[in-house]
């Protein structure tokens, strides 16, 4: 008999959206690496675990070293998915459900794990670029970087490149607008960078932004640099799903003219462009009822 909670687990990653997905991954791996390392406390520190602990965390962790990537390729993703510490995951994990709710409600879930995996490997290039080729930075060369933050990052920089006059009710400041809190997660970041604190993440955020904001910028161009990630995300897992009986249902209804289906498309993207105007100039909450049912219907034909 299958466990009730393994079972859960596994029900919400199938069925779950892509934040559930993303988050329940993340804390899968968190707890497993904790686990290995209470384990290795409780045998005392013993030499043989002791490098077992290491070797499993060093295989999931970025190198930031040509050298050693090239050995281990796999850690260009598997490290946006590895914590150590608990705070640093639990920040991670609610700024992931926070703006990447925003960024699902103005586009779609289906741009959540594509520019998630965008943002971290844009995150790890740029920074074993600059770690390679600055020399201030070369002490860092060889160091293991972990963390969720450069793929967050790009979300949150999505989020108010396509949405910058959305406001978020911060504790003891009130509404402020997503713009600015963008550009104050960049403004510490650089700050951090020029103090040496934290180098590695802090550049793998600047890296992550950059691709949060050229996701946007090409997405309202009309290029969707999702599609790809999804048709392979798709294709991977019907790999694993088993092949359903098939069952003849034919369904009669009248052919749709090609001018009745354009006439219908225009309606619609004009409710839409007003709606994401009306958004733009005064908030989410101004909108009616109605107008949210007709962004987030749209949202889910994408």
């Amino acid at each position: 008999m299958a466990n009730p909670i393994i079972e859960d687990i596994r029900l919400k990653i199938r069925s779950g959206n892509p934040i559930t997905r993303l988050i329940i991954i993340n804390i899968a791996v968190f707890l497993v690496v904790s686990l290995l390392r209470i384990l290795l406390f409780l045998t005392g520190n013993s030499t043989l675990f002791a490098g077992f602990v290491s070797t499993v965390i060093d295989n999931i962790s970025f190198p930031i070293s040509i050298e050693e990537l090239a050995f281990k390729p796999w850690t260009i993703i598997t490290y946006m998915f590895t914590h150590i510490d608990i705070f640093h995951i639990l920040w991670n994990l609610i700024t992931l459900y926070w703006f990447g709710q925003i960024l699902a409600d103005y586009t779609s879930t289906k741009k959540i794990i594509p520019l998630y995996l965008m943002g971290g490997v844009a995150g790890a290039l740029v920074t074993l670029l600059l770690v390679t080729l600055v020399p201030v930075f070369h002490h860092y060369i060889g160091s293991p970087m972990v963390g969720a933050s450069a793929g967050i990052t790009a979300i949150i920089i999505a989020a108010a490149t396509l949405v910058p006059n959305y406001r978020l009710n911060l504790l003891f400041i009130g509404p402020v607008k997503l713009l600015y809190v963008a550009l104050f997660v960049v403004f510490i970041d650089i700050l951090n960078v020029a103090t040496y604190d934290n180098i590695g993440g802090n550049i793998a955020h600047l890296g992550g932004a950059l691709m949060g904001y050229i996701f946007i910028v090409q997405y309202k161009q009309g290029r969707d640099l999702s599609s790809w990630i999804n048709r392979f995300l798709n294709w991977l897992g019907s790999l694993f799903k088993a092949s359903p009986k098939s069952k003849l249902n034919v369904a009669y209804k009248r052919a749709v003219s090609d001018g009745e289906y354009n006439y219908g498309k225009k309606i619609t993207q004009a409710q839409i462009d007003g709606i994401l105007d009306k958004i733009s100039k005064s908030g989410y909450e101004s909108l009616s009822k109605a107008e949210k049912e007709i962004l987030f219907k749209a949202s889910n034909k994408k």
